[in-house]
């Protein structure tokens, strides 16, 4: 069978378009288990092809996901770097995703290819493999891997397994279809082994990590009758609790996890701007319409956007845009 028929001739023409040429894997910045897995699992997959493929990131590379960087290595995105090859870009919504500066340090790069699943694409390669249905960018770099028969060994099954684990929700959101159980059991098949994934990113709990969390917890709010949760994490939180932004990774979900709420956002208070990160409980609340009017943008049911500023300033407009949306969801279901 075929994963992704609708993709293949555009993959087709792409694997014929870098054959025996040098080419860049570019991920988004403070990259998370699916941009990690899919930028080492691509650039194997094309160095198995014959391509000299590297993979660079603006942002450091998550220490619980330090496990996947064994033998492949993420380089950092700098100016000397790209010497003018072409960009594949993977689960990247646009081209800014990659970072502020290294948008800047790209704009006049050959945007190759882009592979990603985020709704709102704005489709900025010259070669654009997005299929928004999709549970991770993983998933789509894993179909079309075996739809090609190309070489998956067990570390580049191990890089796309966990990149699906971790945007499933360890398999738990909507998105997560049959096809995510067919691909990862072939992925186990190729040598990909689960506990490897699930300790560093699940059981291994740095203390300040949890201290961080705590706090967090301990303030966790509720807006429209209990249908937004609101959670944030203030800069002198990371001082007091010795803690750093990599370890807030998964706070957004507590958000939605409260009884009766249909749209969780979480805040993070940085140097000098706001992380925003919305999750709603199904697509119909379209949250990256949200992040949008704040210029990000996302999935149907998980959107993000940064905001130049502080808590206090983007708090009371975000929630009132949330509260909106709230409400038309409700009209058109009554």
């Amino acid at each position: 069978m075929s994963y992704f028929p609708r993709l293949a001739e555009t993959f087709s023409e792409l694997l014929a378009s870098v054959a025996n040429d040098r080419v860049f894997v570019l991920g988004h910045a403070r990259p998370d288990g699916d941009c990690v897995g899919a930028q080492i699992a691509l650039a194997r997959l094309l160095r198995g092809y014959g391509v000299d493929a590297v993979a660079l990131n603006a942002d450091p590379i998550p220490k619980a996901l330090g496990f996947l960087l064994g033998e492949t290595k993420i380089e950092p995105l700098v100016a000397p770097a790209l010497d003018g090859r072409p960009l594949l870009f993977v689960d990247c919504a646009d081209e800014r995703r990659v970072g502020p500066k290294s948008s800047q340090l790209i704009a006049d790069c050959n945007f190759l290819a882009s592979i990603d699943h985020h709704i709102s694409n704005t489709r900025f390669a010259r070669m654009n493999l997005i299929e928004p249905s999709t549970a991770a960018t993983c998933e789509i770099i894993a179909g079309l891997a075996f739809d090609f028969g190309l070489a998956v060994d067990a570390t580049t099954a191990q890089a796309l397994l966990t990149g699906i684990m971790t945007d499933t929700g360890r398999f738990g959101y909507a998105a997560t279809s049959a096809r995510v159980f067919e691909l990862c059991s072939r992925l186990v098949q190729c040598g990909a082994r689960p506990e490897v994934s699930a300790q560093p990113l699940y059981e291994n709990q740095p203390f300040s990590r949890l201290k961080l969390l705590q706090r967090f917890l301990g303030a966790l709010r509720t807006e429209f009758d209990g249908k937004l949760g609101v959670g944030t994490v203030a800069r002198q939180d990371f001082v007091d609790t010795a803690s750093c932004y990599e370890e807030t990774e998964g706070f957004v979900d507590f958000t939605r996890s409260i009884e009766g709420v249909v749209i969780g956002l979480y805040l993070e208070e940085r140097r000098t701007t706001v992380k925003a990160s919305l999750r709603a409980v199904d697509s119909s609340y379209r949250v990256d319409l949200i992040a949008k009017q704040f210029g990000g943008g996302g999935h149907a049911a998980a959107a993000a956007f940064s905001f130049e500023g502080s808590i206090a300033e983007v708090e009371s407009p975000l929630i009132t845009a949330i509260g909106n949306r709230i409400q038309e969801v409700e009209a058109e279901s009554a």
